[in-house]
């Protein structure tokens, strides 16, 4: 009788010592066959020659693809860092040590303990109560309405400024709706807005002052309707160009008595800014979509109040404090928990806007990597040419549809982390960050992601498999 066995043989090919186990057939005894038959397992050796076409197939590729992205990033402006893996595999390491400030790219870590600390199915809720209870659908005295910190509410006017017009959003006007649901026909006070959810600080003082314009960032509030932006609370569902920041709370507060009025519901007082008795009754709700549905819009649209009131909401879950501080140190503990690579990790804020935080490509590779494919951050990546950040850009490159990536771009930093469809047709891990004055701007990453897809450039498999036995 006879039983496989496995051998070592060292075979010297395409410049590396590749092991190979390969099986043969030797004679033995049939007791000994017995025992072996009752213990044998059917797997496939980690060093099988199964195995071997795709390991002398990244021999001859690795060293073609490096020297063209190496080529392509010595053509950088400023300090870089880049790693590419595949399967866990390093593929080309370039300042592995170096921690560059990061831009949007930091939201993936965001995502990451979002959904770690939040929890997927959480929903944030935004309510309208009051006082005392509705009597014959009057209220008596002021209607509060209290941020949840839902960062997506809009009403229809604002929705039609946004640039994608598949961002999800949250009608601010189905609160109305269910005011007027709940029987209410007046209102004998003001209505008012309370954010004491989380911090009242609306920009952090470490952000450059021309962030408070030009929408890259709103007002940060737990209660905040069209980004805090002004030009909607008389006439929410106008389009308007002519807006700027104003008070998220108090312009809450306003489009919602209009909107209330345009219901039917009557509001013999103004609007303005409140906080609710603490045993106020609820009159109304609205929730907002699931966190990994608001993960979604974060990532796909690098929305930074979104990443921002994520980040207070974990600090409020975690330690009691809606505060930007206590967020970030919520996420510094996700990651530590996950064993992630952290060498020279300073995050300042939950969106990357602050100059001052800095990351390593190996974290956002090893981040990125731990994540099932099809779950809910890597899922909702931008698509290169269709989805999100990556919309318009790459269009008619090789790329279209085979990158999905969280993009990141401010003055002086160009980032890109993600996965690549390649050639080979695997897929592979990369990250990417620029810290400089490259004129190119975002185009940097571009050129980069266009060179992710041509991993795999060398003879085909079927050249490399074993010859078939004789």
């Amino acid at each position: 009788m006879t039983i496989k066995h496995r051998v070592r043989v060292s075979v010297l090919g395409g410049g590396a010592l590749i092991a190979l186990s390969l099986l043969t057939l030797l004679p033995i005894s049939p007791s000994v066959a017995a025992n072996a038959a009752e213990s044998a397992v059917l797997t496939t050796p980690v060093l099988s020659a199964r195995r071997l076409p795709a390991v002398l197939l990244g021999a001859v590729a690795d060293p073609k693809f490096s020297a063209n992205v190496d080529a392509y990033m010595n053509g950088m402006a400023g300090t870089t860092c880049a790693l590419i893996s595949q399967n866990g595999r390093v593929i080309y390491s370039r300042g592995a040590t170096e921690a560059l400030a990061p831009a949007s790219t930091v939201k993936l870590l965001t995502a990451t303990a979002a959904i770690e600390v939040l929890g997927a199915d959480t929903r944030l809720r935004t309510t309208v109560v009051a006082g005392a209870a509705a009597a014959d659908g009057i209220i008596e005295g002021d209607l509060f309405v209290v941020g949840g910190g839902d960062p997506l509410l809009v009403t229809s006017g604002y929705k039609q400024s946004l640039e994608d017009p598949d961002q999800l959003t949250e009608d601010f006007g189905d609160l109305a709706d269910a005011v007027a649901t709940a029987g209410i026909r007046e209102i004998r006070g003001s209505v008012l807005g309370d954010d004491s959810r989380h911090d009242r600080t609306r920009w952090l003082p470490s952000w450059p002052t021309r962030y408070q314009i030009g929408g890259v960032v709103a007002p940060l509030s737990a209660l905040m309707v069209n980004d805090g932006q002004t030009g909607f609370a008389d006439e929410p569902d106008r389009a308007n160009a002519n807006r700027r920041a104003g008070d998220p709370p108090a312009l809450a507060a306003a489009t919602l008595r209009t909107l209330l009025e345009r219901r039917g519901v009557l509001v013999t007082g103004g609007s303005g800014v409140g906080t609710a008795p603490q045993d106020s009754e609820e009159i109304a709700g609205i929730d907002s979509p699931p966190i990994r549905d608001i993960v979604g819009e974060m990532l796909t649209d690098s929305d930074n109040t979104t990443a921002e009131l994520l980040t207070r909401e974990m600090g409020l879950r975690t330690a009691g404090q809606g505060t930007t501080q206590a967020g970030v140190a919520a996420i510094i503990d996700v990651l530590e928990s996950a064993q992630l690579p952290l060498d020279g990790l300073v995050l300042a804020d939950g969106s990357g806007l602050d100059l001052g935080s800095r990351v390593s490509c190996p974290l956002l590779v090893a981040a990125l990597n731990r994540l099932p494919a099809d779950g809910d951050i890597v899922s909702r990546l931008a698509v290169s040419g269709r989805t999100g950040t990556l919309r318009k850009r790459l269009q008619g490159t090789s790329t279209v549809g085979k990158i999905r990536a969280k993009t990141g771009t401010l003055n002086s930093v160009n980032s890109l982390v993600g996965l690549a469809d390649t050639k080979f047709g695997s897929k592979i891990t990369f990250s990417m960050i620029e810290n400089g004055t490259d004129p190119r701007g975002s185009s940097v990453t571009d050129g980069f992601a266009e060179r992710m897809v041509t991993f795999g450039e060398g003879p085909k498999l079927s050249a490399l498999e074993p010859l078939p036995i004789r």
